[in-house]
């Protein structure tokens, strides 16, 4: 009998809910060992269809920390960028964009060789890093 996750229809369908057929390996029918993981995701040409992009966060500012800053320090920041404090997206980790992808001002605690152009400060800082964080701001002034 062959394996019911392993149909072409079956994994199309899932993979249209963002459902990977990896997730329900674990989940083997009544009286049968769950199906062995696959070394690798399967390709276009196993599938049918294009991967599916992840979603990018949204927001005009990403700040790539644990928690926000102050409201103060961050409603500073985005009136001296000409943001609203609602079009920051506070993420984990910068996701790999796909290629073509242009990201928005990026926003880091600590500086990161892949994204030269982003902001480097603290969520709290002294009074350097302040100093430093408006000399960034001032270059990326809009006008």
């Amino acid at each position: 009998m062959q394996d019911p996750l392993l149909d072409p229809l079956r994994q199309r369908i899932l993979a249209r809910m963002g459902i990977a057929v990896w997730q329900l390996r674990g989940q083997a029918l009544p009286g049968q060992t769950p199906a062995p993981m696959p070394e690798t995701e399967p390709t276009q040409a196993e599938t049918g269809h294009p991967p599916v992009a992840a979603a990018l966060p949204p927001g005009r500012l990403w700040l790539q920390a644990d928690a926000l800053p102050a409201p103060s320090l961050l409603g500073d920041i985005c009136r001296w960028l000409g943001l609203g404090t609602d079009e920051v997206s506070l993420i984990a980790r910068i996701p790999a964009l796909p290629e073509g992808t242009t990201p928005p001002l990026i926003w880091l605690t600590a500086p990161d060789a892949r994204w030269p152009d982003a902001l480097i400060c603290p969520l709290a800082p002294d009074a350097a890093h302040k100093r430093a964080l408006w000399q960034q701001c001032r270059h990326r002034q809009p006008g």
